[in-house]
């Protein structure tokens, strides 16, 4: 991917697009490819933790691994645009705005915007087992 990371004003912030918090929530080291799988492993664990993050609108620290990112977009932009708008809405979110993940107290909200998702299976069962 092309990804160029967003500069902001308060300096080289870690970037999260909407749906991607639902990601991180059901995440258990399952990705597309190893680079993406690491890179995830270690941005899930920086959110986790409460490190705050920038909401970002379009591609974010997370897409930059990402096979499906090309030029700075995901191939599947339409599908990833309805997930951001579903989270937004849900959650009641701004774009650039900060946040941390404790902010994200509606456990199971993935059933309401990720159910055409490849990874929704997976996610069902995760969040059967917490």
């Amino acid at each position: 991917c092309a990804f160029v990371r967003r500069k902001r004003d308060e300096g080289d912030d870690m970037q999260i697009r909407p749906h991607h918090i639902l990601c991180i929530g059901n995440y258990v080291g399952h990705g597309y490819s190893e680079e993406f799988t690491a890179n995830m492993d270690v941005i899930s664990k920086r959110v986790k933790a409460g490190e705050p993050f920038i909401l970002t609108e379009g591609a974010d620290d997370l897409c930059s691994a990402c096979p499906f990112c090309s030029d700075g977009q995901c191939t599947t932009k339409e599908k990833t645009d309805r997930y951001d708008k579903a989270v937004i809405g849900i959650y009641g979110l701004e774009y650039g705005r900060e946040y941390t993940y404790e902010e994200f107290d509606k456990p199971g909200a993935f059933y309401n915007v990720c159910s055409d998702c490849e990874w929704f299976e997976l996610c069902k069962k995760v969040d059967r087992d917490k």
